[in-house]
């Protein structure tokens, strides 16, 4: 299913007078229904305490009221958000140096109470992903005396939160995590000099594969996000260091073979931005958009198609941008980004690209 990148409408996501943080987020149910979640303050309160906050913006187009998840007096910080077949959601981020979460209704209202999640401290940049049915698993990195190690947990509608995982050491680099239709979880992340990951299911975890092989990393891995079909297909995609310049690659892993050999993704001679992102629909065509600095020295989006057999699109550009997150529901993307050269007293933009039938 092409998609070009034509915006419907922009609209403006947080409350007038809040001034939120530049890493917006953002998933989509089956139904098209979309929640960002993102972390702002009230500016006409002393001290500008942040809060992580959600709305749901229905496909039909209604919106729905602010909630404010995270409590007073916390330090909360990189908000992310995933959503299940009918818009139940998992909400999480980090706060007071921990990884906690929250479960956020298709209508908008909190589920349960906050849950933390992780076992030392520090630990930091949780990613999350929902079941079909509505578990949801989060995963992150925490230091655990002087190392760095790759944990998961899932994290139940009601609030019940399952056994923590540890899938290995690693770094204090953001892990990515994704789900399949029959609720079998992939992790990936940034160990040393490769990237890694694991299947996750409810009797087993896989032991690890390394994605990375034979891309000769000077700069080291990083930026690691991943995107996974409706049969356990993964793609997962990261930046290189290697070379004159930074690169987007993608790797493929099968759910039943050993992962394919890298994919460029940008080109090799962009000046590659440090954010990008990925979402893949069920046929395991997933979209990669990323950033680069332009022959005038501002950050703008790309963004291409990676068919399920590896075949690379057009790269289209949606326009000026920093720090997207993408979604894909079974009728097109929305993107969510910061405009180029705002400050964080601007607002997070979304945009609905309109898709091309097939």
């Amino acid at each position: 299913m092409p998609v070009r990148w034509v915006s419907r409408a922009a609209w403006n996501v947080s409350a007038s007078g809040w001034t939120p943080d530049d890493s917006p987020t953002v998933s989509v149910d089956r139904q098209g229904d979309a929640l960002p979640a993102w972390n702002a303050c009230d500016l006409s309160t002393p001290g500008c305490s942040y809060r992580i906050q959600t709305r749901v913006k229905t496909a039909s187009g209604p919106v729905t009221p602010i909630r404010t998840l995270s409590p007073d007096g916390a330090a909360p910080s990189w908000p992310e958000a995933a959503s299940d077949d009918t818009g139940d959601s998992a909400v999480v981020w980090q706060q007071d140096s921990q990884v906690v979460g929250r479960r956020v209704s298709a209508s908008g209202s909190l589920v349960g109470p906050l849950r933390k999640l992780s076992t030392s401290a520090p630990a930091t940049t949780p990613v999350v992903a929902v079941t079909p049915g509505g578990t949801a698993m989060a995963a992150w990195t925490e230091s655990r005396d002087g190392s760095w190690y790759a944990v998961a947990r899932r994290l139940k509608f009601g609030g019940t939160v399952g056994t923590a995982i540890t899938l290995g050491s690693g770094s204090a680099e953001k892990p990515a995590t994704g789900v399949d239709r029959g609720g079998r979880f992939v992790v990936a992340w940034a160990r040393g000099s490769d990237v890694v990951a694991r299947r996750i299911t409810s009797m087993s975890v896989s032991s690890t594969k390394v994605l990375t092989s034979p891309i000769a990393a000077y700069g080291g891995f990083g930026t690691v996000r991943l995107g996974v079909d409706r049969d356990g297909d993964a793609v997962i995609t990261y930046h290189s260091g290697g070379g004159a310049r930074a690169q987007v690659w993608a790797s493929r892993w099968s759910r039943t073979g050993t992962p394919a050999a890298p994919l460029r993704i940008s080109a090799s001679t962009d000046n590659v931005g440090f954010h990008h992102a990925l979402a893949t629909d069920l046929d395991g065509d997933p979209m990669i958009v990323w950033t680069r600095h332009n022959s005038g020295g501002t950050l703008e989006l790309l963004g291409r198609r990676l068919s399920a057999t590896g075949a690379r699109g057009a790269v289209t550009s949606p326009g000026l941008g920093d720090r997207p997150a993408l979604a894909l529901d079974d009728d097109g993307a929305t993107a969510c980004w910061s405009s180029t050269g705002s400050s964080p007293s601007r607002r997070p933009r979304t945009a609905t690209p309109s898709p091309v039938p097939a």
